[in-house]
Formats: structure tokens, C-alpha cells, sequence
């Protein structure tokens, strides 16, 4: 990642514009390793101020897919803190944006949940947007849990 996705300007600018980044290195600091459980690197683990875990992803991923599960990790912290206009908003990014990535069927999995859980939403919005991911990623894993929705 150091070669190829971590020098990109946009890659750059998004993890500046909404990440405190920490590196470790693994064999200077294998308490760190244990604490955070980082078994393999790349691990990108992302915490809130409290030291909440709110995200994972391992491995190399190249820059358009890595800024996929960034901003799928945005959306994820949304929806724990229940901010699920925000978190819809980031989801969206991800299908707008990413959307051949293989973030965009869970990003459409937890958009359906963040616009059932906003004040006014329903089941009927959930329904929608898992109907939309099951025509358009069916064969996804994503897919299989929202056909549970419909059985």
C-alpha cells in the first residue's frame, strides 16, 4: 500500500480530512499488535476518541477500493452512534462513487438500515433499498441476509 494507495493525493486528503492516522510498526511495538488485534498488515483498524472499535479491514486494497472501505468505515461509525443521517450520507457515497466496488452491497445493506432507523423512516425504505441491492448484487452475501426481509 505504501507503493501504490497511501501516496494518492486523494487517498491522502480523504484520510487527513476525516482520520487521525496512527501507524505502527509491528515488530517495534507488538503490544500495540495485541491490544489492537493485528494478526497481518495492512490492518486499517478505525476507533472513536474513546477507543471504541468501530471498523476493520486487512490486506492491500488498491486506492479507489481502499477510499470504498474508508468511507464504508465512516458510515458504519455513523450508524453505531445512531447519527443515521449521516451515516445514509456516507452509505450513498459509497454506492455513487464505488459502486462496482466490493464495499457497494454492504454499503446498500446499511443504507437500507440507516433510512429505516431516521426519525420518519420505515420498513417500506429498508425494503426498497435491499430490493435494490438483491437486483443488483444477488449473488453477494449482503443479498442473502436482506432476502430475510422478504421471506
Amino acid at each position: 500500500m505504501d507503493a501504490v494507495t497511501y501516496p494518492q493525493d486523494q487517498v491522502v486528503a480523504f484520510v487527513h480530512d476525516h482520520f487521525v492516522p496512527v501507524r505502527i510498526h509491528t515488530d517495534a511495538h507488538p503490544e500495540l499488535c495485541a491490544k489492537y488485534h493485528v494478526a497481518w498488515t495492512p490492518t486499517f483498524v478505525v476507533l472513536d476518541a474513546d477507543g471504541t472499535e468501530h471498523y476493520r479491514d486487512i490486506g492491500y486494497l488498491p486506492p479507489a477500493d481502499f477510499m470504498a472501505q474508508l468511507t464504508l468505515a465512516l458510515g458504519h461509525t455513523a450508524l453505531e452512534q445512531k447519527d443515521y443521517p449521516t451515516a445514509a450520507k456516507f452509505f450513498q457515497t459509497v454506492i455513487d462513487r464505488y459502486g462496482s466496488s466490493e464495499a457497494a452491497p454492504q454499503a446498500l445493506y446499511c443504507l437500507g438500515i440507516a433510512k429505516n432507523r431516521m426519525a420518519g423512516g420505515t420498513a417500506d425504505e429498508r425494503k426498497a433499498v435491499w430490493k435494490r441491492l438483491m437486483e443488483t448484487h444477488p449473488k453477494s452475501d449482503w443479498a442473502k441476509k436482506a432476502s430475510s426481509a422478504f421471506d
